[in-house]
Order: structure tokens, then sequence, then C-alpha cells
């Protein structure tokens, strides 16, 4: 009888520990941990195109994270080059905008969003073109005549 009460004894005592570490919160393997969702950034575009002219080209943000606040912050921009976030009243996605100006060199370059937010940190990279201002007019408003120059050969557009 002694044998026995002594292995109760053994095992009410490497229960008590059991239940001991559980409660302290001990993640022996057997427990759950807190994982921190992690943040992601994006934008909706992959290429940027800026003239030189002053114009300010506006791109949305997109940031997700637990926080309401990020700090962002973009690398790898041409000399001359002018960049501003604001987020939006809600949440850390807003807006990133770029202004270039004639002293900015032409070119393509490659820049990195980074955001931090709720002790994490994320980037994406994006291509920022950086044109005159005579090449941006072509390609955002053709003049009348390349218009009707394209109607004419393009059969199926509506005249």
């Amino acid at each position: 009888m002694h044998v026995i009460f002594r292995s109760r004894s053994l095992a009410g005592g490497v229960a008590f520990v059991g239940f001991a570490l559980a409660a302290a919160g001990c993640s022996c393997g057997g427990g759950s941990m807190n994982v921190p969702v992690p943040i992601m950034v994006s934008l909706p575009v992959s290429t940027v195109v800026v003239p030189q002219d002053g114009t300010q080209v506006v791109v949305p943000i997109n940031i997700t994270s637990t926080s309401e606040t990020a700090l962002v912050s973009v690398s790898g921009l041409p000399t001359g080059l002018q960049e501003k976030y604001a987020a939006s009243d809600t949440n850390p996605s807003g807006s990133l905008a770029f202004t270039a100006s004639a002293a900015t060199p032409e070119g393509t370059y490659a820049p990195k969003v980074t955001v931090q937010s709720a002790g994490q940190t994320a980037s994406t990279n994006f291509t920022l073109v950086v044109v005159s201002a005579a090449k941006t007019e072509n390609i955002t408003r053709p003049s009348p005549t390349t218009r009707a120059a394209a109607l004419a050969t393009d059969h199926s557009a509506a005249v």
C-alpha cells in the first residue's frame, strides 16, 4: 500500500506542475501564440509617368495594417523629384504625389516604397519614368490631327 500512495503523490505532483505551467502561459509546444497580422503595401499601377513640367501625378497607395497610422518613405527617386504621402482619414492607405521639375533628369528609375506600421515593415517596388512635358502631352492628349487620322484608319471606331 505504501508504493501505491507514492505513485499517486508523484502523479498528483506532475499534474500540478503541468497545470501551473499552463496557467502561467508557458508555450511549451502545446499553447497558442499571438502572431501579428503582417502589414502589406501595394500600388495599383506598376509604372508611374511624371512630366518635367511641374504637373503633380497622384497614385493611390494601399496599406493593410492593424494600426491606423503608418510611416511611408520612398527611396531611389531622381534628383529634383518631389514626393508627398497623404493618408486617408480612417486608415493608413492614401496617396503618393510625385512632381518633377525641368531640372529632374529624364529616365527610368526603380524606386522602393517602404511602410512602417504596427511595429512591422513592408515594401514594394515600382517603375518611375520622368519624361519631358512635350512627350507627356502627346501621350495623354493627342492632337486633333492625330485623332482624325486614327479614326480614318480604324473602321471599328464610332464617328
